[in-house]
């Protein structure tokens, strides 16, 4: 019997795991500080995720090299390893893909409480209520057209705003929602887009790794093992859409021929049309460059075609049709055209570029040798090839690692959402990292790719843990001003992290009673009215932050004068807190 040996892989990538939060912490919580939300989460989650996981990996370093004759992995008659072989069968495939799905699902109730945190996620649920009442917008009530703002402050779309609400984002995200909300319950919505992405991205591993199990093996489980991917998808955003559509686009390219081509192209509109128009090209536009490569000019000229038609469709004829429906813009400049998406894009590139903390959050929340084994793939990437086009993981690594130098601040996120897209990407970039590694097969490698499955189930449990416990108070403190015995209930977020969210309505549904607004959008002569006519409650820093809501240091005179003044006139109860 032989001594165990150290496995290199596991000890770099630990290591470096273990110096980029170091690095991180040092340069932006040492040096810069702040308090907006990135650093927020980072100190609390992601800095212990990459500590517990980088130590778990270089302590599975030491032992996990391989040793002794036999391993438990014999090879077939086929030359494939045995032990592999589940990542071929499509049924067994196909049932820890639905198992993810249906946590998923369920999470969107255990951790999430059923709660949208964000803003964004708020818009998909009232863009998915108004569509299963058949509208696209809600049709402002008379009473509440002064009141609009500061019922819907954020995210609204600027055509007819000021008398209908309707969503900023474009539709087939909410669409997908209603469907679901109309024949099960909204929340399938999520987890069914990651079986479409995952069944995307096995297919797409097949192809591309024909008689290597191991490496089918090995995309199939740096995806299922991402938490980013499983906790995003118990939430509405739409990157789950966007994951499920590149995996999809990408594995009827690689199939080929008219059909393959043609539906692609379907999926690409669709693509374009989840939320934001320009949201796929960092991942499709590598393609098009790969298509010319080859030589591929039927492909360039199709696939450039559908992307100018996909910008036709939902940056020019999508905001016409609004404008005809609703009327013309209202309240804020016309936010849709192609110059605008351009000037904020540069805007989060200058002002807010921190590639250390907001990559340190896509490390933290996927397997930790995801991205190590992608950069052994790039590294090893047989270049000729893939110059001549012959190699699908140049276009795949320029839009993965082109995004990722880009860093832009993302707010809220479980796990770096502008990446969530590349996910795919990254994982089929870590199969051919796996093929290249020295040792030829596969079968001794597998105690090092179970070492990462145990940390990231490790980081996983802790992550998701740490997100139930953020999210929790402010799903309490919604469903305090639902519960409230008031007409009106203003939303005063001095002292609280992105308080302001909270006022929203009942599933998406901005009117009903109580209505909630947020009081620093209300001047002094509209609060006056609510006083005279309708029963007021308050909701401020009393009631969130002993739910646990996140305290900031912050204050607003305006809304000091507004509080003062109500006072005076003896206008409002504040909600008190429902304590366990």
């Amino acid at each position: 019997m032989r001594a165990l040996r150290p496995s290199w892989l596991l000890l770099v990538s630990g290591a470096l795991v273990l110096l980029w939060a170091g690095l991180t912490w040092a340069v932006e919580i040492m040096a810069r500080g702040g308090e907006a939300i990135a650093y927020f989460l980072f100190r609390t989650q992601d800095v212990y995720a990459l500590l517990l996981g980088g130590g778990a990996l270089t302590l599975a370093g030491l032992v996990a090299g391989g040793g002794g004759r036999a391993t438990g992995w014999r090879w077939g008659d086929d030359g494939r390893a045995k032990g592999w072989r589940w990542a071929d069968d499509g049924r067994i495939v196909g049932a820890l893909i639905l198992i993810f799905a249906l946590v998923a699902w369920s999470g969107s109730y255990w951790l999430m409480e059923g709660y949208a945190l964000s803003r964004d996620e708020q818009v998909a649920n009232f863009g998915a209520a108004a569509m299963e009442q058949g509208w696209l917008g809600w049709q402002i009530p008379r009473q509440w057209i002064e009141y609009r703002r500061a019922i819907m402050p954020e995210f609204f779309s600027p055509f007819g705003a000021d008398h209908v609400w309707s969503s900023a984002y474009l539709p087939l995200n909410s669409a997908f929602r209603a469907f679901w909300g109309r024949v099960a319950d909204q929340a399938l919505a999520g987890p069914a887009f990651l079986v479409i992405g995952l069944l995307g991205l096995w297919r797409a591993a097949m192809r591309l790794f024909p008689g290597r199990s191991d490496a089918v093996a090995v995309v199939l489980l740096m995806a299922l093992s991402s938490t980013q991917l499983l906790v995003t998808g118990m939430t509405p955003y739409a990157m789950t859409g966007h994951f499920a559509l590149t995996m999809l686009w990408l594995a009827l390219v690689l199939r080929g021929g008219a059909l393959g081509h043609g539906a692609a192209g379907l999926v690409a509109l669709a693509l374009a049309g989840l939320h934001q128009y320009h949201y796929p090209f960092p991942f499709l536009l590598p393609f098009l460059l790969w298509f010319a490569m080859g030589r591929r000019w039927g492909a360039l000229a199709f696939h450039a075609a559908v992307l100018a038609l996909a910008i036709l469709i939902w940056a020019k004829l999508w905001p016409s049709m609004l404008a005809d429906l609703f009327g013309p813009p209202a309240d804020i400049r016309p936010s849709a055209g192609v110059a605008d998406k351009v000037d904020s894009l540069f805007d989060r590139l200058i002002a807010r570029w921190h590639p250390l903390l907001h990559l340190s959050r896509f490390l933290a929340w996927n397997n930790l040798l995801l991205v190590p084994l992608a950069l052994v793939g790039l590294w090893r990437m047989d270049w000729r090839r893939a110059l001549r086009g012959e190699h699908v993981a140049l276009p795949l690594a320029m839009g993965a690692f082109g995004m990722a130098v880009l860093a832009m601040d993302q707010g809220y996120g479980w796990g770096y959402r502008y990446l969530h897209a590349f996910i795919g990407s990254f994982a089929l970039l870590a199969g051919y990292g796996w093929t290249k590694l020295r040792r030829p097969g596969g079968e001794k490698r597998a105690p090092v790719l179970a070492a990462s499955l145990v940390a990231a189930l490790l980081t996983g449990s802790f992550l998701m843990a740490r997100a139930h416990d953020y999210v929790a108070p402010y799903a309490a403190a919604h469903r305090l001003i639902l519960s409230a015995d008031a007409d009106v209930v203003l939303v005063d977020p001095r002292g609280g992290r992105f308080v302001t969210d909270l006022a929203r309505g009942r599933e998406g549904v901005p009117v009903g009673r109580p209505m909630v607004m947020a009081l620093g959008m209300l001047d002094e002569e509209l609060v006056d009215r609510l006083c005279d006519r309708y029963r007021v409650a308050i909701f401020d820093n009393s009631a969130f932050l002993p739910l646990g809501v996140s305290a900031v240091r912050w204050n607003s005179e305006p809304i000091a004068e507004l509080r003062a003044h109500m006072e005076q006139r003896g206008c409002g109860t504040t909600l008190a807190p429902r304590l366990r």
